[in-house]
């Protein structure tokens, strides 16, 4: 954390000299994001949104940000649609496997539990991140930025 926040002052020295740098404010708001700092990671990667609108990661982590370090299960239904529409947009960008598993999380955690439908469902969002090539690595990333484990229903095998 202590190197987190060293990178966040140097990132907001070079912002100060151009303040619309994308890449700048892209790993600022990893920064913010890794320091569980949703709320600040999440205006930041918005911001970012406007000037790099064709970074899928920009969205994807957004959408990471709505869910403030709780379950899916927990976040306000607003928050759970804002986060499927930036995953979406990713998803329209560059298709990967790791943004439909996000997805198939949400809609596990969410939706399936709490006995909604929603379609495509969870499933099917496996299915589609097995066909872009998840990698395990990626799911033990986005996992632990949520700071959950992952639910046994979405486990995928090697």
């Amino acid at each position: 954390m202590p190197l987190a926040n060293k990178y966040v002052s140097t990132y907001r020295n070079v912002l100060q000299d151009s303040p619309d740098n994308r890449e700048i404010n892209n790993s600022v708001a990893m920064c913010y994001l890794k320091l569980r700092i949703y709320d600040k990671a999440l205006n930041t990667f918005e911001k970012a949104m406007e000037d790099n609108f064709d970074n899928s990661e920009t969205f994807f982590f957004a959408a990471v940000c709505l869910l403030r370090g709780q379950k899916a299960f927990n976040t306000p239904k607003n928050d759970i649609k804002k986060a499927m529409e930036y995953v979406n947009a990713a998803l329209m960008i560059e298709p990967r496997g790791i943004y439909y598993y996000f997805l198939a999380y949400i809609k596990f955690d969410f939706y399936k539990r709490k006995h909604l439908n929603i379609t495509p469902n969870y499933l099917a969002e496996l299915g589609e991140a097995r066909k872009n090539n998840v990698a395990f690595a990626d799911i033990d990333l986005l996992f632990d930025v949520l700071q959950k484990s992952v639910p046994d229903e979405i486990k995928l095998q090697a």
